[in-house]
C-alpha cells in the first residue's frame, strides 16, 4: 500500500508543477473542480455551457492523467482535486446534499436524539434514518447510549474539519 501512495504522490507532485501544457479548457475544468470540490458532472456541464461530449472528454483525460478525482455513484459523478484526502471528499460530499447538511449541522450545534433530530431537520424520520445511517457508514457521525436512549454526535476526531468546510460551502 505504501508503494501505491508513493506513485500516486510523486504523480501528484509531477502534474501539480506541469500545468503548462493544459489547454484552456483543461484549465477551466482544474480551477472549477478546484474551487467547488464535490461539483457534479452537470454543474460542471451547465457552467461551462459545453456539450455533454465535450465535458466528457475533457473530465476522462484530466482524470487518467491524474489531475482530478472522481467519485461515481449510480446516478451522480462528483470530482475532486487530487491534493483533497478521502475525508475531506465525504465531508463535501454529504455538505453538497441539504439533508446531510442540515443534520451535520443540528449536531454541530448539540447531540440529538433521534426524535430531536427529526424535528429539528424538519423531514420524514425515514428520510433522516436514511442520511443518518449514510453519515454514520462515513465517519462523519456516531451514535452512543446515553442513559439507555441512543443519542447521535460527531464524531469528535474531524470536528474542527467538519466545522471549517460546512462554513465555507455555507
Amino acid at each position: 500500500m505504501a508503494i501505491l501512495e508513493s506513485v500516486t504522490q510523486n504523480k501528484q507532485m509531477k502534474n501539480s508543477y506541469d500545468f503548462s501544457t493544459l489547454s484552456s479548457r483543461e484549465s477551466l475544468f482544474i480551477n472549477l473542480i478546484n474551487q467547488n470540490p464535490g461539483i457534479r458532472y452537470l454543474e460542471l456541464k451547465n457552467l461551462t455551457g459545453l456539450s455533454n461530449g465535450v465535458v466528457s472528454y475533457y473530465l476522462r483525460q484530466l482524470e487518467s492523467n491524474g489531475y482530478v478525482k472522481s467519485v461515481r455513484t449510480p446516478r451522480v459523478s462528483s470530482f475532486y482535486p487530487l491534493s483533497l484526502s478521502e475525508l475531506s471528499q465525504k465531508i463535501f460530499r454529504r455538505s453538497r446534499q441539504i439533508t446531510p447538511k442540515k443534520i451535520l449541522l443540528a449536531l454541530i450545534q448539540k447531540n440529538h436524539s433521534f426524535t430531536t433530530l427529526v424535528k429539528e431537520v424538519q423531514k420524514a424520520p425515514s428520510t433522516v434514518s436514511t442520511y443518518v445511517s449514510k453519515l454514520i457508514e462515513d465517519n462523519l457521525v456516531f451514535a452512543e447510549y446515553e442513559n439507555s436512549k441512543k443519542i447521535f454526535k460527531i464524531n469528535p476526531k474531524i470536528q474542527n474539519q467538519l466545522i471549517y468546510t460546512l462554513k465555507i460551502s455555507i
